[in-house]
């Protein structure tokens, strides 16, 4: 069983944090403000769920542990949360429960990786086998717009993703690589999907964003920000959930 924390009384949010994160993440967002029910999951391979691997990586997989959660929280819907690689997980866990009312894609997108990114992936399977400090050191900064605003967050993200193992973050980045395309689903369940996007977001870039994005998908730009919008625009991000609350 993954590891995972509930708080708060209301309608029910699921909160799926990023790669090299944990659901501590979510720290950076006032949630108390959010009058709901919040429950905050570690994914396989990621903060208390270190050793929740299966042999083939798999995005699937990873919804699949977290429904078993959901499945013990009866609910009558669901709002689900995905943070980047959250976000590829939220896509997959609405396919396999209906009770997913909503799935709101936080600096992350719906469509498989190009071949040039897959690539991108298997190089970085390859880093972290020989130098996954230093990986961690180097890729965490460069979420931010502006990181030097924020190097007290970046620190605290860096200590605790140095904790990760080669096994797991190898994992996440191979169920990455190797996701469904789910631009299908989410034209046909648009009503269901909102679309958080940082304007300086080099992990999930705008332009292409607005290629891809279908017209009745809700869609929040948020300015002058990277990756890392939960940080960078904490407050209008709670503004967006607590529309839904």
């Amino acid at each position: 069983m993954l590891y995972h924390k509930i708080e708060g009384e209301g309608k029910t949010f699921v909160f799926l944090h990023g790669f090299l994160e944990s659901s501590t993440m979510w720290k950076y967002l006032n949630l108390s403000a959010l009058n709901a029910k919040k429950i905050m999951i570690d994914l396989p391979g990621h903060g208390k769920s270190n050793d929740v691997l299966p042999t083939s990586p798999s995005i699937l997989y990873m919804a699949e542990k977290v429904n078993q959660i959901l499945l013990l929280n009866p609910e009558e819907e669901f709002i689900v949360v995905g943070h980047s690689m959250g976000g590829y997980v939220a896509l997959e866990l609405a396919k396999i429960n209906t009770s997913v009312s909503n799935v709101i894609l936080l600096n992350s997108n719906f469509w498989q990786d190009s071949i040039e990114k897959q690539k991108d992936r298997n190089r970085v399977a390859e880093i972290i086998k020989s130098a996954k400090d230093k990986f961690i050191q180097e890729a965490i900064p460069n979420l931010f717009s502006y990181p030097e605003n924020y190097q007290e967050q970046i620190n605290e993200i860096i200590q605790e993703a140095k904790s990760f193992t080669v096994e797991g973050i190898s994992f996440a980045t191979k169920a990455m690589r190797d996701r469904e395309n789910n631009t299908s689903w989410v034209n046909m369940y648009s009503n269901k999907v909102h679309v958080i996007q940082g304007e300086l977001d080099k992990t999930a870039p705008l332009a292409v964003m607005l290629e891809k994005l279908p017209k009745k998908v809700e869609f929040s730009l948020i300015q002058n920000v990277g990756h890392m919008t939960h940080i960078e625009a904490s407050n209008k991000i709670l503004e967006i959930l607590n529309s839904f609350s």
